[in-house]
């Protein structure tokens, strides 16, 4: 299995030392395969895992969910599951990309209390990119070379590397939840709750009322509750993720644009449209046409 496959989709790519569920790979390794591969890394592709890029040495954007995420040297740029990226064409960065299914995180967690794979309200959270000073950069990279060793271990042991990496994850979520509100330990259970209640329901459901009567809360109490969170009202959350789920498919290309509409719920193609250009500023198919000319230029380096 490559990195890139067939579809606009990056899978789990097993480790030559046969860890499973976890791969560490060098970043000018998948520059190098792009002759091989369908899809280029320089253009956005889905990722079906959890990973994080580790950046030794470069400077320039990161492309994800469409939009351009600045890096430099010591960053680390997070990425969850079902999310489009590309690297930068123009910087190729230097450094390492950790690949971690979902099996293998769910086997170290035990060993992890705060998980920040978590879904889309990382967006809302947190930034994708995490800068690190010197300091921390240089206790992550100690870690993640310890950890690359005991994969290259002929007489590996699956526990150490388990415990490796639960180490490095606990280290970048302490230093990634500086980037987030406080918030106790009740309302992030209860917002996680209404996170969790978003994702199943987004593309049925987009009244915020109808949510808070699900969790037995008002409609006041539920906007306290997400506001004191991320900054953000119930409302403006659930549009967050239908929003991030219509761009994505438009940005796939496969579907035509009423199909997406009603895959999202709505009946009505007009009604689709006008709650897609308040939330974007213009219309699906000038989206989708200004993604793919971006797509095009990216391919071409030098191009601004």
């Amino acid at each position: 299995m490559t990195c890139f496959d067939m579809n606009p989709t990056a899978e789990h790519s097993g480790s030559r030392t046969e860890i499973p569920g976890i791969n560490v790979m060098e970043l000018d390794q998948i520059y190098c395969r792009q002759q091989y591969d369908t899809i280029s890394p320089f253009q956005p592709h889905r990722v079906s895992y959890c990973s994080f890029i580790c950046v030794e040495q470069g400077c320039g954007q990161h492309l994800i969910d469409g939009e351009r995420h600045p890096y430099q040297s010591g960053s680390v740029i997070f990425l969850n599951r079902d999310q489009h990226h590309a690297f930068d064409p123009d910087d190729k960065p230097r450094g390492k990309m950790v690949s971690i299914t979902p099996n293998f995180f769910s086997e170290c967690s035990a060993n992890i209390r705060h998980s920040y794979f978590v879904p889309f309200h990382l967006s809302l959270m947190c930034a994708p990119v995490l800068n690190l000073d010197p300091c921390q950069s240089q206790n992550c990279h100690d870690l993640l070379k310890q950890m690359t060793g005991a994969i290259a271990d002929e007489g590996h042991e699956s526990i150490v590397v388990a415990l490796l990496f639960s180490a490095l994850v606990l280290r970048l979520s302490r230093l990634r939840t500086l980037q987030s509100p406080v918030v106790d330990e009740v309302c992030r259970q209860r917002f996680t709750e209404f996170l969790n209640l978003v994702e199943q329901g987004f593309h049925l459901d987009r009244e915020a009322q109808n949510y808070a009567l699900k969790m037995h809360l008002s409609y006041k109490a539920l906007n306290q509750l997400c506001k004191r969170s991320c900054g953000r009202t119930a409302k403006q959350i659930i549009d967050f993720r239908l929003n991030l789920e219509i761009t994505r498919k438009l940005r796939m290309g496969e579907d035509c644009i009423q199909s997406i509409a009603f895959d999202m719920g709505f009946d009505d193609i007009t009604n689709f449209v006008r709650y897609f250009k308040r939330n974007n500023g213009q219309t699906p198919s000038g989206y989708r046409t200004a993604y793919e000319q971006d797509a095009m230029n990216r391919l071409t380096p030098g191009t601004p």
